[in-house]
C-alpha cells in the first residue's frame, strides 16, 4: 500500500468521498497476461473442440464482450464481430514463455502510457530474423515486426533515429526519397513476412474453387483470391498461382497471404479440408523466405540476374514461374504488392 499511497492521495483530492470513507480491505491476486495485453480467445488450431478464453486482464470490464464473442462462436461458428485483437490465433509457437515475459512487463510498464502512431516497442526483440537481417541492419534498416518476424519499414541515414510524433516523425522525408526512387529507378524490399502454402493433392483444384471467390488461374499464371465465409464477409486475401508441378498429384498450388493470419487462415484451411484426405496443405512459413523488386527499372534489374526470359510477352503481368536468379532456385510471380 505504501508504493501506491502518492498515486491515492491525488485520487483522493479528486474524489473527496474516498478521502473520508477510508480503505476497508486489500486484496491481491494474480493478473494473467498475453504478450500484447489482450485477451486470447477462440477454437485453437489443431485440437477440435477446444476452445480458450484467458489472458483476461480486466474480467469485470471485458467479460461480458469475451463470453459473448465465444459463445457465439461456438453455436453459431462465429464470433459475432471482428475480434481479431484477441483472438488466439494472431500468436504461434514462436510466443515462447521468455517472449510473453519480456513483453507483459513492457507492456504494463507503459499501461496508461500515451502510444505514438506506428511505434514500435523493443522488448523480446529481435525474435525472428531472415538471412540478410544483418546486411539491411547495415544499411539503416528500422525494424517492425510482424508475427514474430522482424520487418523492415523504412532506411535512416547514419545520424538519423526513429523519433515518433502526433504530427510527421523522423522516417516522414526519407520514407519519402524512397518512394520517389522507386517511382523513378528501381526499389527492393524483404516480403519474407508473407504468408506462404502449398496445396496439393487429386482434390486440390475443386478444394480451392470452392473456398475462393474467384476462377482459378491457368499453369502458370496467378490471381488475386478473396476467401469469403458462409455469410460473404472476407476472411482472406491472397494471391493464387498454378504452379502445375507434373510430380504432383493434379497439380501444385501456391498461396500468398497476410503474414499476420498464418495461424488464423490455416485453423480455417485445416477445417475445411475434404475428409477424404485428397487435399494437402503446408503453411511454408520460414522454409521461404522473398524479396520484391519495383519500379520502372524493375525488370532490367531482374534480366540482369536471370538467364531466363523476362520481357512482356514471355512473362506478362501476373505469371508465375520458376527461375534461377543468381546461384538460386527462386519461385518468381510478377504482381504488385506496392
Amino acid at each position: 500500500i505504501d508504493r501506491i499511497a502518492p498515486s491515492l492521495e491525488v485520487g483522493f483530492r479528486h474524489f473527496p468521498a474516498f478521502q473520508n470513507t477510508g480503505i476497508k480491505q486489500i486484496i491481491n491476486g494474480p493478473f494473467t497476461f498475453a504478450p500484447d495485453g489482450n485477451p486470447l480467445v477462440g477454437p485453437v488450431r489443431g485440437l477440435p473442440g477446444f476452445w480458450v478464453a484467458c489472458g483476461v486482464m480486466a474480467g469485470f470490464s471485458q467479460g461480458g464482450g469475451v463470453g459473448l464473442a465465444l459463445s457465439n462462436w461456438m453455436i453459431e461458428a462465429d464470433p459475432g464481430a471482428d475480434i481479431w485483437a484477441m483472438d488466439v490465433s494472431r500468436y504461434g509457437d514462436w510466443a515462447t514463455m521468455a517472449y510473453t515475459n519480456a513483453k507483459v512487463r513492457e507492456n504494463y510498464s507503459r499501461r496508461f502510457s500515451i502510444r505514438f502512431p506506428n511505434e514500435e516497442l523493443p522488448a523480446g526483440r529481435p525474435l525472428k530474423t531472415t538471412p540478410i537481417y544483418d546486411l539491411l541492419s547495415a544499411k539503416g534498416a528500422q525494424w517492425g515486426v510482424a508475427y514474430g518476424l522482424e520487418v523492415p519499414l523504412w532506411y535512416a541515414p547514419e545520424g538519423v533515429r526513429d523519433e515518433f510524433s502526433w504530427r510527421r516523425s523522423s522516417d516522414f522525408e526519407h520514407v519519402a526519397k524512397e518512394v520517389k526512387t522507386v517511382r523513378t529507378g528501381v526499389g527492393l524490399s524483404e516480403i519474407s513476412s508473407f504468408a506462404k502454402y502449398r496445396v496439393t493433392g487429386a482434390g486440390a483444384a475443386a478444394w480451392l474453387d470452392r473456398l475462393l471467390a474467384c476462377k482459378l488461374p491457368r499453369l502458370g499464371r496467378m490471381t488475386l483470391a478473396p476467401m469469403l465465409k458462409e455469410d460473404g464477409r472476407l476472411i482472406g486475401d491472397f494471391s493464387l498461382a498454378n504452379l502445375g508441378d507434373s510430380n504432383r498429384d493434379n497439380g501444385s498450388w501456391f498461396l500468398v497471404g497476410s503474414g499476420i493470419a498464418e495461424q488464423y487462415h490455416m485453423r480455417w484451411f485445416e477445417a475445411h479440408l475434404p475428409k477424404d484426405g485428397s487435399v494437402t496443405i503446408e503453411a511454408l512459413g520460414a522454409k521461404l523466405t522473398g524479396l520484391s523488386i519495383a519500379g520502372p527499372k524493375a525488370r532490367d534489374v531482374l534480366a540482369r540476374a536471370t538467364r531466363a526470359d523476362v520481357s512482356n510477352g514471355a512473362f506478362p503481368f501476373m505469371a508465375m514461374a520458376k527461375m534461377d536468379i543468381g546461384m538460386a532456385p527462386c519461385l518468381v510471380g510478377r504482381v504488385s504488392y506496392t
